[in-house]
């Protein structure tokens, strides 16, 4: 016998057995572990069942998307500072020809601008009807809905989902005379007196813009 000989080798067969069943276990290997823990790839889901997936390190290329999307739906700039503005609606009784029982009143937004808002009632057995809504600009003019109730009060924000005027549509349906106190916050334009969306020529009481 030669040294580094065995008396007795093994079969041919019985090595290329030895051989398969080695790589088997290392692809089982591979996909079972490897790749859940340090890829963040799970093929069969086992890494989902055995927790190894989440000790996959986060890569920067995956997450990117997903956070500049987040960052920019919660974070926007606008080439202006905000304004606020008071701005008191007088409504006459219902049926007085002495002045309006119902109006409109809006402000001018374009795609992203947004503007928070509080309005109530001032006047003894007030009844108003309030329509919140958006009318896009001709010529595909179109209405938007966003809030029909009968209130004394409400309050809530608005994101222009596209280029429009934004506002309410107020109805006294009392017996005397009311006032509604709209506060607005945010980014828009007032709209000129007399134009559609401020017919009755409301101005802010007193103007309030942010400081420039």
């Amino acid at each position: 016998m030669s040294e580094g000989q065995t008396d007795n080798p093994p079969p041919a067969r019985k090595l290329l057995l030895a051989t398969l069943g080695a790589a088997a276990a290392a692809t089982a290997l591979v996909v079972l572990v490897v790749l859940p823990a340090e890829f963040g790839r799970d093929p069969i889901g086992f890494g989902r069942l055995t927790g190894l997936s989440r000790l996959a390190p986060a890569h920067g290329h995956e997450a990117e998307p997903a956070a500049e999307s987040a960052s920019a739906t919660a974070a926007r700039s606008y080439d202006k500072p905000f304004r606020s503005d008071l701005i008191e609606v007088p409504l006459v009784a219902k049926g007085d020809r002495a002045g309006y029982f119902e109006l409109e009143y809006k402000v001018a937004m374009k795609a992203g601008q947004s503007f928070v808002y509080s309005w109530e009632v001032d006047g003894a057995g007030a009844q108003l009807y309030a329509d919140l809504h958006a009318e896009t600009p001709k010529p595909e003019a179109r209405v938007i809905e966003f809030k029909q109730e009968d209130a004394l009060k409400s309050h809530g924000s608005i994101v222009a989902p596209v280029d429009g005027d934004y506002g309410w549509y107020w109805l006294n349906k009392s017996t005397g005379p009311v006032t509604v106190r709209l506060r607005l916050s945010g980014f828009y334009e007032l709209i000129p007196a007399g134009a559609p969306g401020n017919k009755a020529g409301l101005m802010p009481s007193p103007p309030q813009d942010a400081p420039q």
